[in-house]
C-alpha cells in the first residue's frame, strides 16, 4: 500500500499510456495528435524552424498530406489583420511544447520521417507532452494537498478520482494538443509555489511562481485569473502582508520579476509585430468575451457541455466550501470569489460551450481546486461511514466517467449541438449511433420522400424488393452479390432548395444477418451522367448483427453544382457473402438558415469537391 500512495502519479501515467494505446490512433488521417485548436497553438513551432514563414502559408500543404480529404477536422486559425496574416492563438503553448518538438524533429531526422513538423514523430512528441504534463500535474497535485494538510491516502485517492473521474482523461488522451491539461499542470504548479511562497518564503519561490503566472498567461489570458487565488494560498491576511512586503524588498525579487515579465511580454508583441506589422493586435478577430451577456446557468447545467453534469465529480466537491467556511472564513471567500469571477468570464465568452466534447474543457485548468475542495469536504465528516459512502459515490462517479470518455472517445455522443433528448438518447449505450441532430430553428424548409418498399413506387434498383426479412409490412430491398445498389431515388437537385445552405437527409433500417455491414449509405451528385461529388457514409460501426437497425446520415449538398445536376441516394454493398435488407426509406432534402452557425454542424458529412 506504501508503494501505491507514495507512487500514484506513476500508476496514473501508466493507465494513461494503456488509454493511449486503447483508444488513440495517431496514424489515422482524422486521429492525429495534432488537431483542432491545437493547429493553431502548435503553428508557430514549424512556422518558425521549417517553413520561416508567419503567414502560415504551409497549412493547406500539411492538411493535404496528412489530414481527411474532405477536411473534416480542419481547423482555420488565421485571421486577417489588414492584408497579413495573425494565428489568432497566443504563443504559450509553443513554448511550452518547444523541447518536445526539437526531440520529435531529431528522430524525423533519424528514422528518415519527412522533417515537416507533422510527420509520425511530431504527432507522439505532443503525445508525449500531454503525458508528461499530466503526470507532472498529478504530482504537483499530491504535494500541494499534502502542504494543505491532507493525510496520505486521502491525497492519492483524491489525485485518483481528479485524473480519472474528470474530462482531464479526454483532453490528455483524445485532444491531447489542446491546452487543458499543460493549463493543469502549470496551474497547479503556480498554485504550489504560491503557498510555498507564503509559507516557505524563498526569492526563488516567488520567481517560479511569476514564471508559471506569465506563462499560464500566455497560453490562454483569461487564466490569468487565478492571481485572484494568490491570498487564498497565503491563508491569511497578516502572512499576505508580511510575505508581500519581503517580496518587494527583495532587489533579486524585483530585478529578476521586471526581467521575466519583459521576456514573456516581448514574446507576443514580436511574433505580432513580424506577422502584421503592428505591435498590438487583438488575433481572435470576431470571436470575444460579451460581459453583458453572460451564461452561468448554462454552463453549468445545461445537456449541452454542462460543467456539473458531465463531470457531477465537481459538482460534489462544491460541497467542500462549507467546510472551508467553518475552518478559514478568509481562504473561503478569496476562493469563493475566484470561482464566480472565473465562471463569469467562462461564460461570456462568443461560444460559451467552446465547442467542447466530453464535457465543459474550460474548467480542466482549475482542477486542484476541486481537489481541494474534495480534501476540505473529507475534513467535514467525522464519522468513519459518511467518508466511506462518499468515497463510494467517488468511486461510481468515476466510473462513470470512464465509461463517459469511452463513448466520447468512440463518438457514442455526438460532436454537435447536445440537447436532453440527445443527451439520455446516448447515456447508456456502448455503441456508435448514425443519428443526425438538425437545430429546428435553422431550417428554412424541407421537401420528403418516404419509400416502405411494399409497391413499387418508380424509384430505382426496384428488383432488389424481397420478401425474405422487413422491419414493417412484409416487404425490404435485399441487396447482395447479385444486386449490390439498393432500392434508391434520383432527383433533379435545381427545384429541391430554397436557400444556398443544403443538406440531404437519409433514414431507413437496416438489417445484417450473419456479419457487420460492409455497406455504405451513398449521395451522389452527378451532372450529364457523370459523376461530380460522390460522398458516402460507411455503416459498419452502426449495424448490429441480427437485428434491425435505424440509421440517419446527413450531407451537405456542395456548392458550384452545374445547372440540371441530379443526385443519386441508394445503399451500396460490396459484400460477395452477407446480405443486406433495407426496409423505410426516408429522404429529406433540406435548406437551412445561410447562416454561419449552420454552415458546418458537427456530424453532417461535407461534401467532397466537385470534379
Amino acid at each position: 500500500m506504501k508503494y501505491i500512495l507514495k507512487f500514484t502519479p506513476e500508476i496514473i501515467l501508466i493507465l494513461f499510456v494503456l488509454l493511449f494505446i486503447g483508444f488513440k490512433d495517431p496514424y489515422r488521417s482524422w486521429d492525429r495528435v495534432i488537431n483542432s485548436d491545437g493547429k493553431g497553438y502548435y503553428a508557430y513551432l514549424p512556422a518558425v524552424f521549417i517553413y520561416h514563414d508567419l503567414q502560415f502559408k504551409f497549412v493547406e500543404q500539411y492538411e493535404a498530406q496528412y489530414y481527411p480529404s474532405n477536411k473534416s477536422v480542419f481547423k482555420e486559425f488565421r485571421n486577417k489583420a489588414g492584408d497579413r496574416t495573425v494565428d489568432k492563438y497566443f504563443p504559450g503553448m509553443a513554448i511550452v511544447w518547444l523541447p518536445f518538438f526539437l526531440a520529435g524533429h531529431f528522430f524525423a531526422y533519424l528514422e528518415v520521417f519527412p522533417m515537416d513538423g507533422y510527420s509520425m514523430p511530431y504527432q507522439l512528441a505532443i503525445a508525449l507532452s500531454a503525458l508528461f504534463f499530466l503526470w507532472l500535474g498529478a504530482r504537483l497535485l499530491m504535494k500541494l494537498l499534502i502542504r494543505l494538510g491532507s493525510d496520505p491516502k486521502t491525497t492519492a485517492f483524491i489525485t485518483f478520482v481528479v485524473t480519472l473521474g474528470t474530462n482531464l482523461i479526454f483532453f490528455t488522451i483524445v485532444e491531447a494538443s489542446m491546452t487543458h491539461v499543460y493549463s493543469f499542470a502549470l496551474i497547479t504548479a503556480f498554485a504550489f509555489t504560491i503557498f510555498r511562497t507564503f509559507h516557505e518564503y524563498r526569492p526563488k519561490w516567488f520567481l517560479w511562481s511569476l514564471f508559471l503566472f506569465l506563462l499560464i498567461s500566455m497560453i490562454r489570458p483569461t487564466n490569468a485569473l487565478v492571481v485572484i487565488l494568490v491570498p487564498f494560498m497565503a491563508g491569511g491576511c497578516e502572512t499576505l502582508k508580511n510575505i508581500l512586503g519581503k517580496v518587494v524588498r527583495n532587489k533579486k525579487n524585483i530585478i529578476g520579476g521586471i526581467i521575466l515579465c519583459i521576456l514573456f511580454l516581448l514574446v507576443p508583441l514580436l511574433l505580432w509585430k513580424l506577422q502584421t506589422g503592428s505591435w498590438m493586435v487583438y488575433p481572435y478577430g470576431s470571436e470575444k468575451l460579451n460581459f453583458f451577456r453572460p451564461n452561468i446557468f448554462h454552463i453549468l447545467f445545461s445537456y449541452n457541455r454542462g460543467w456539473f453534469v458531465y463531470t457531477p465529480i465537481a459538482f460534489i466537491s462544491m460541497f467542500g466550501l462549507v467546510a472551508l467556511l467553518r475552518e478559514n472564513r478568509y481562504r473561503f471567500f478569496w476562493l469563493l470569489g475566484f470561482l464566480l469571477i472565473f465562471i463569469y468570464v467562462a461564460s461570456c465568452w462568443w461560444v460559451w460551450y467552446y465547442a467542447s466534447k466530453c464535457g465543459q474543457r474550460i474548467f480542466i485548468d482549475i482542477y486542484f481546486i476541486v481537489a481541494i475542495l474534495l480534501f476540505y469536504l473529507y475534513k467535514t465528516f467525522h464519522s468513519e461511514i459518511f467518508k466511506k459512502l462518499l468515497t463510494t459515490l467517488l468511486i461510481l462517479l468515476t466510473g462513470l466517467n470512464l465509461f463517459q470518455f469511452y463513448q466520447h472517445a468512440r463518438w457514442i455522443y455526438p460532436p454537435s449541438i447536445i440537447t436532453g433528448d440527445i443527451f439520455w438518447d446516448s447515456f447508456f449505450s456502448t455503441t456508435k449511433k448514425a443519428r443526425v441532430y438538425l437545430p429546428q430553428e435553422g431550417i428554412v424548409r424541407t421537401t420528403g420522400y418516404s419509400n416502405d418498399i411494399e409497391k413499387d413506387m418508380g424509384w430505382m434498383n426496384t428488383p432488389t424488393r424481397s420478401k425474405e426479412a422487413f422491419h414493417s409490412g412484409t416487404w425490404s430491398s435485399k441487396i447482395d452479390r447479385n444486386y449490390p445498389y439498393s432500392i434508391g431515388l434520383e432527383v433533379m437537385t435545381d427545384t429541391l432548395f430554397f436557400t444556398r445552405n443544403r443538406i440531404v437527409r437519409v433514414s431507413g433500417w437496416l438489417l445484417t444477418p450473419t456479419d457487420r455491414a460492409e455497406a455504405s449509405l451513398v449521395v451522389d451528385f452527378q451532372a450529364g451522367n457523370a459523376s461530380k461529388s460522390y460522398n458516402p457514409l460507411y455503416l459498419e460501426d452502426f449495424a448490429i448483427v441480427d437485428k434491425w437497425t435505424y440509421i440517419e446520415g446527413a450531407f451537405y449538398v456542395p456548392d458550384g453544382l452545374p445547372q440540371k445536376s441530379s443526385v443519386k441516394i441508394y445503399f451500396f454493398n460490396p459484400s460477395t457473402t452477407t446480405p443486406l435488407y433495407i426496409d423505410d426509406v426516408t429522404i429529406d432534402f433540406i435548406s437551412l438558415k445561410d447562416e454561419p452557425d449552420y454552415r458546418k454542424i458537427e456530424g453532417i458529412i461535407l461534401p467532397v469537391q466537385i470534379k
